[in-house]
């Protein structure tokens, strides 16, 4: 496995340990958790006491017990200002956009990104200044993507620049991946 593929297999997996995580099982059903089918529905809402909260529904779909707008069952987090009024400094942008981004998209999304780098595995492929009868004279290129010769450098393909592009901002990333 070359460096590229190894590094986003690891950002990759640390998105699914943090996904899981933060679902409590749920998202899977775990021995002794409460399986939720399809996983998760996170909801961002704003309770009659004009509070912002991210809620989690175990069983989406279900009905929502009464006093879920209340903030007393599946809260994640619950927002109201020390001072002033809530609608001043209103945090429903921010929670609507962590509902969006929930335990089981971020599962759906690593289990996409598991399948990319399969399809587009790299192996040592005939280069521009390689010796077809000579291996060691390859380079590494993405056989689904570069049909042709490969020159140096190809590799990662823009498929594989394009997923990681989500992780930029991560340690280990090297210029030479970003698309």
């Amino acid at each position: 496995m070359d460096d590229t593929t190894q590094w986003l297999g690891d950002q990759i997996d640390v998105d699914e340990q943090i996904a899981r995580a933060s679902s409590g099982g749920t998202v899977v059903g775990e021995p002794g958790k409460q399986p939720a089918p399809g996983g998760d529905e996170w909801e961002a809402c704003r309770t009659d006491c004009d509070e912002d909260e991210l809620l989690v529904a175990l069983r989406p779909g279900l009905p929502r017990p009464p006093d879920v707008m209340s903030g007393k069952w599946g809260q994640v987090i619950c927002y109201r200002p020390e001072f002033g009024d809530p609608r001043d400094e209103p945090l429903l942008p921010q929670l609507e956009h962590a509902a969006r981004h929930d335990p089981a998209r971020v599962l759906r999304e690593v289990a996409a990104n598991r399948r990319r780098l399969e399809r587009h595995a790299p192996q040592m492929m005939v280069g521009y200044d390689s010796d077809e009868d000579d291996p060691s004279t390859y380079v590494l290129g993405c056989p689904a993507c570069q049909t042709t010769v490969v020159r140096e450098g190809d590799w990662p393909c823009e498929e594989i620049r394009d997923v990681v592009a989500s992780y930029v901002d991560r340690p280990g990333c090297r210029d030479e991946w970003k698309p």
